[in-house]
């Protein structure tokens, strides 16, 4: 019997319990920002990063697809409508699945009425780039004086 074993991939940044600060969808690409940054994890403890910005090219919108659930119910919504969930509340990321080629990330989304689970499921032919500053967000803050 034959037999082939998949390794678990070492993922040197996490993007689970981030939060979507600002998403752009134009054209094929799709850009996220994070102002509070994500996790670092090259070091042997997770660390949190300064901003970052995940920029995904050429997404397939055909096979991509933006899934809110309600409480026994579900909508798929244009990709387009992602910032506007990210501008009426906090849209943080519970999950995230890396396929080939393709992207899962389950979502929390919080607004002063509603607490909803979103799944946006991306489907790309390009490399995920993820952009980063070191210094994490608490301390910028730490050395500026007021």
């Amino acid at each position: 019997m034959k037999q082939y074993t998949f390794r678990t991939r070492n993922v040197p940044l996490s993007l689970h319990d981030a939060v979507i600060t600002e998403a752009t969808v134009t054209g094929s690409t799709i850009r996220l920002v994070f102002m509070d940054g994500i996790r670092d994890l090259f070091k042997k403890e997770a660390v949190w990063t300064g901003r970052a910005t995940v920029t995904i090219s050429n997404v397939d919108r055909d096979a991509s697809s933006l899934v809110r659930f309600g409480e026994s119910t579900y909508s798929v919504c244009p990709i387009e409508q992602l910032s506007q969930f990210v501008q009426m509340g906090r849209f943080e990321i519970v999950d995230e699945l890396y396929g080939y080629r393709q992207l899962l990330f389950r979502c929390m989304w919080l607004t002063d009425t509603t607490c909803e689970a979103v799944e946006l499921s991306l489907s790309h032919a390009s490399e995920l780039v993820i952009r980063w500053e070191d210094e994490p967000v608490e301390a910028m803050y730490e050395s500026e004086s007021f």
